[in-house]
């Protein structure tokens, strides 16, 4: 069965203007290297998103932050406008509709995997997963991945959905979301809270109430290279997935785990990131028939993107390509950096999943 690959080029007015990190340029520029790759290009269909509706945006967000967005009006010296929104996510023209595309994108994969018409659907642009309910932040206006997942849960009574989080940034919108929910198993790797945006994302914080252990979250230290990055899915994720046994997997995440992007500082090339996606698919396919949601959105320098985009939902289709990293590493870069720190921080996450995962519990 082909994958699909769901696009808009409405998309590109997801913009915050000149000087912003994030460009509505990425989504055509990796469209177009997908159109010029044949493996690539033979292996996905090319699905149109329908706009996310109202009542698919109530899923998660409260009916007054709905109003607010649709205003396109944004003051950063009002406290009530930058209550509502980060002064890192300015409105600008256009923006609740591409944002809707966005989420309608999200909508569309879920909904062609839950219909069994794809095992994996893809959609361009997504991963939205600093905003919450009420406050979109991180340039991140509605949680895309949120909303996909209660839809999948009330719309098509898929109720075990696991989330992998392999954003270099800490999805915590996503995370408090679901933080006392036991009907989703949430999963992030991302650089170390310290040393990052947001500040939150710690090896600690697996949870609240009925959803205690179902929050992981594994920091990784700066200029982590793909074994270590690798190990840690391995040692976490994987058995974690066999124990949770979900309905489907939900992964988010672009390219900013990458050695030169311009806002993370971790040590993933782009041979690396197919190496991230085949983990993920064969995982897939030992847990849930193979069954992914993928959204692809991060990533913040322009000429890596589309290569490490296109290297990464390869690896989780299993299409083979050749696509070679743009950029030379840099002299201090080996597949073994980080290794020592993220095993530790691996044993420390497990000590604290152990009360509530048995496959830990020795």
């Amino acid at each position: 069965m082909k994958n699909a690959v769901i696009y808009s080029d409405e998309m590109k007015q997801y913009d915050f203007g000149p000087g912003h990190p994030f460009r509505g340029d990425r989504h055509a520029g990796f469209m177009q290297l997908l159109n010029q790759t044949p493996a690539a290009k033979a292996g996905f269909d090319i699905v149109t998103p329908r706009p996310a509706t109202d009542e698919d945006l109530r899923l998660i967000h409260s009916r007054e932050y709905i109003e607010f967005i649709k205003q396109g009006k944004w003051d950063p010296w009002s406290f009530r406008d930058v209550e509502f929104v980060a002064a890192d996510t300015p409105l600008t023209p256009g923006m609740d509709e591409a944002a809707r595309i966005v989420v309608g994108a999200g909508i569309t994969a879920g909904d062609l995997v839950a219909t069994n018409r794809y095992t994996l659907a893809i959609s361009v642009g997504g991963g939205m997963h600093h905003a919450r309910p009420a406050h979109g932040a991180g340039f991140c206006l509605y949680n895309d991945v949120a909303i996909c997942v209660r839809h999948l849960q009330q719309r098509h009574g898929i109720k075990r959905i696991l989330i992998l989080d392999t954003d270099g940034h800490a999805g915590d919108g996503t995370c408090d979301i679901f933080y006392d929910d036991p009907e989703v198993l949430f999963i992030s790797l991302h650089q170390d809270p310290r040393t990052q945006y947001p500040g939150t994302g710690f090896a600690h914080q697996i949870g609240l109430g009925a959803g205690k252990g179902f929050s992981v979250n594994i920091p990784l230290p700066p200029r982590t290279a793909i074994a270590p990055f690798l190990d840690a899915r391995e040692e976490g994720f994987v058995p974690l997935a066999h124990a949770y046994k979900p309905d489907l997997i939900l992964r988010n995440g672009g390219s900013d785990p990458h050695f030169d992007d311009q806002l993370i500082e971790l040590g993933i090339t782009v041979e690396g990131f197919y190496r991230i996606g085949a983990l993920i698919r064969e995982t897939a396919q030992g847990v849930c028939g193979g069954r992914i949601v993928d959204m692809v959105g991060s990533g913040y320098n322009p000429v890596v993107l589309p290569f490490a985009w296109l290297s990464l939902v390869c690896g989780v289709a299993g299409i083979a390509v050749d696509i070679r990293d743009p950029l030379a590493p840099p002299p201090w870069l080996n597949d073994q950096v980080g290794m020592a720190e993220v095993r530790q921080t691996v044993k420390e996450v497990k000590s604290f999943l152990a009360p509530y995962w048995p496959v830990f519990a020795h």
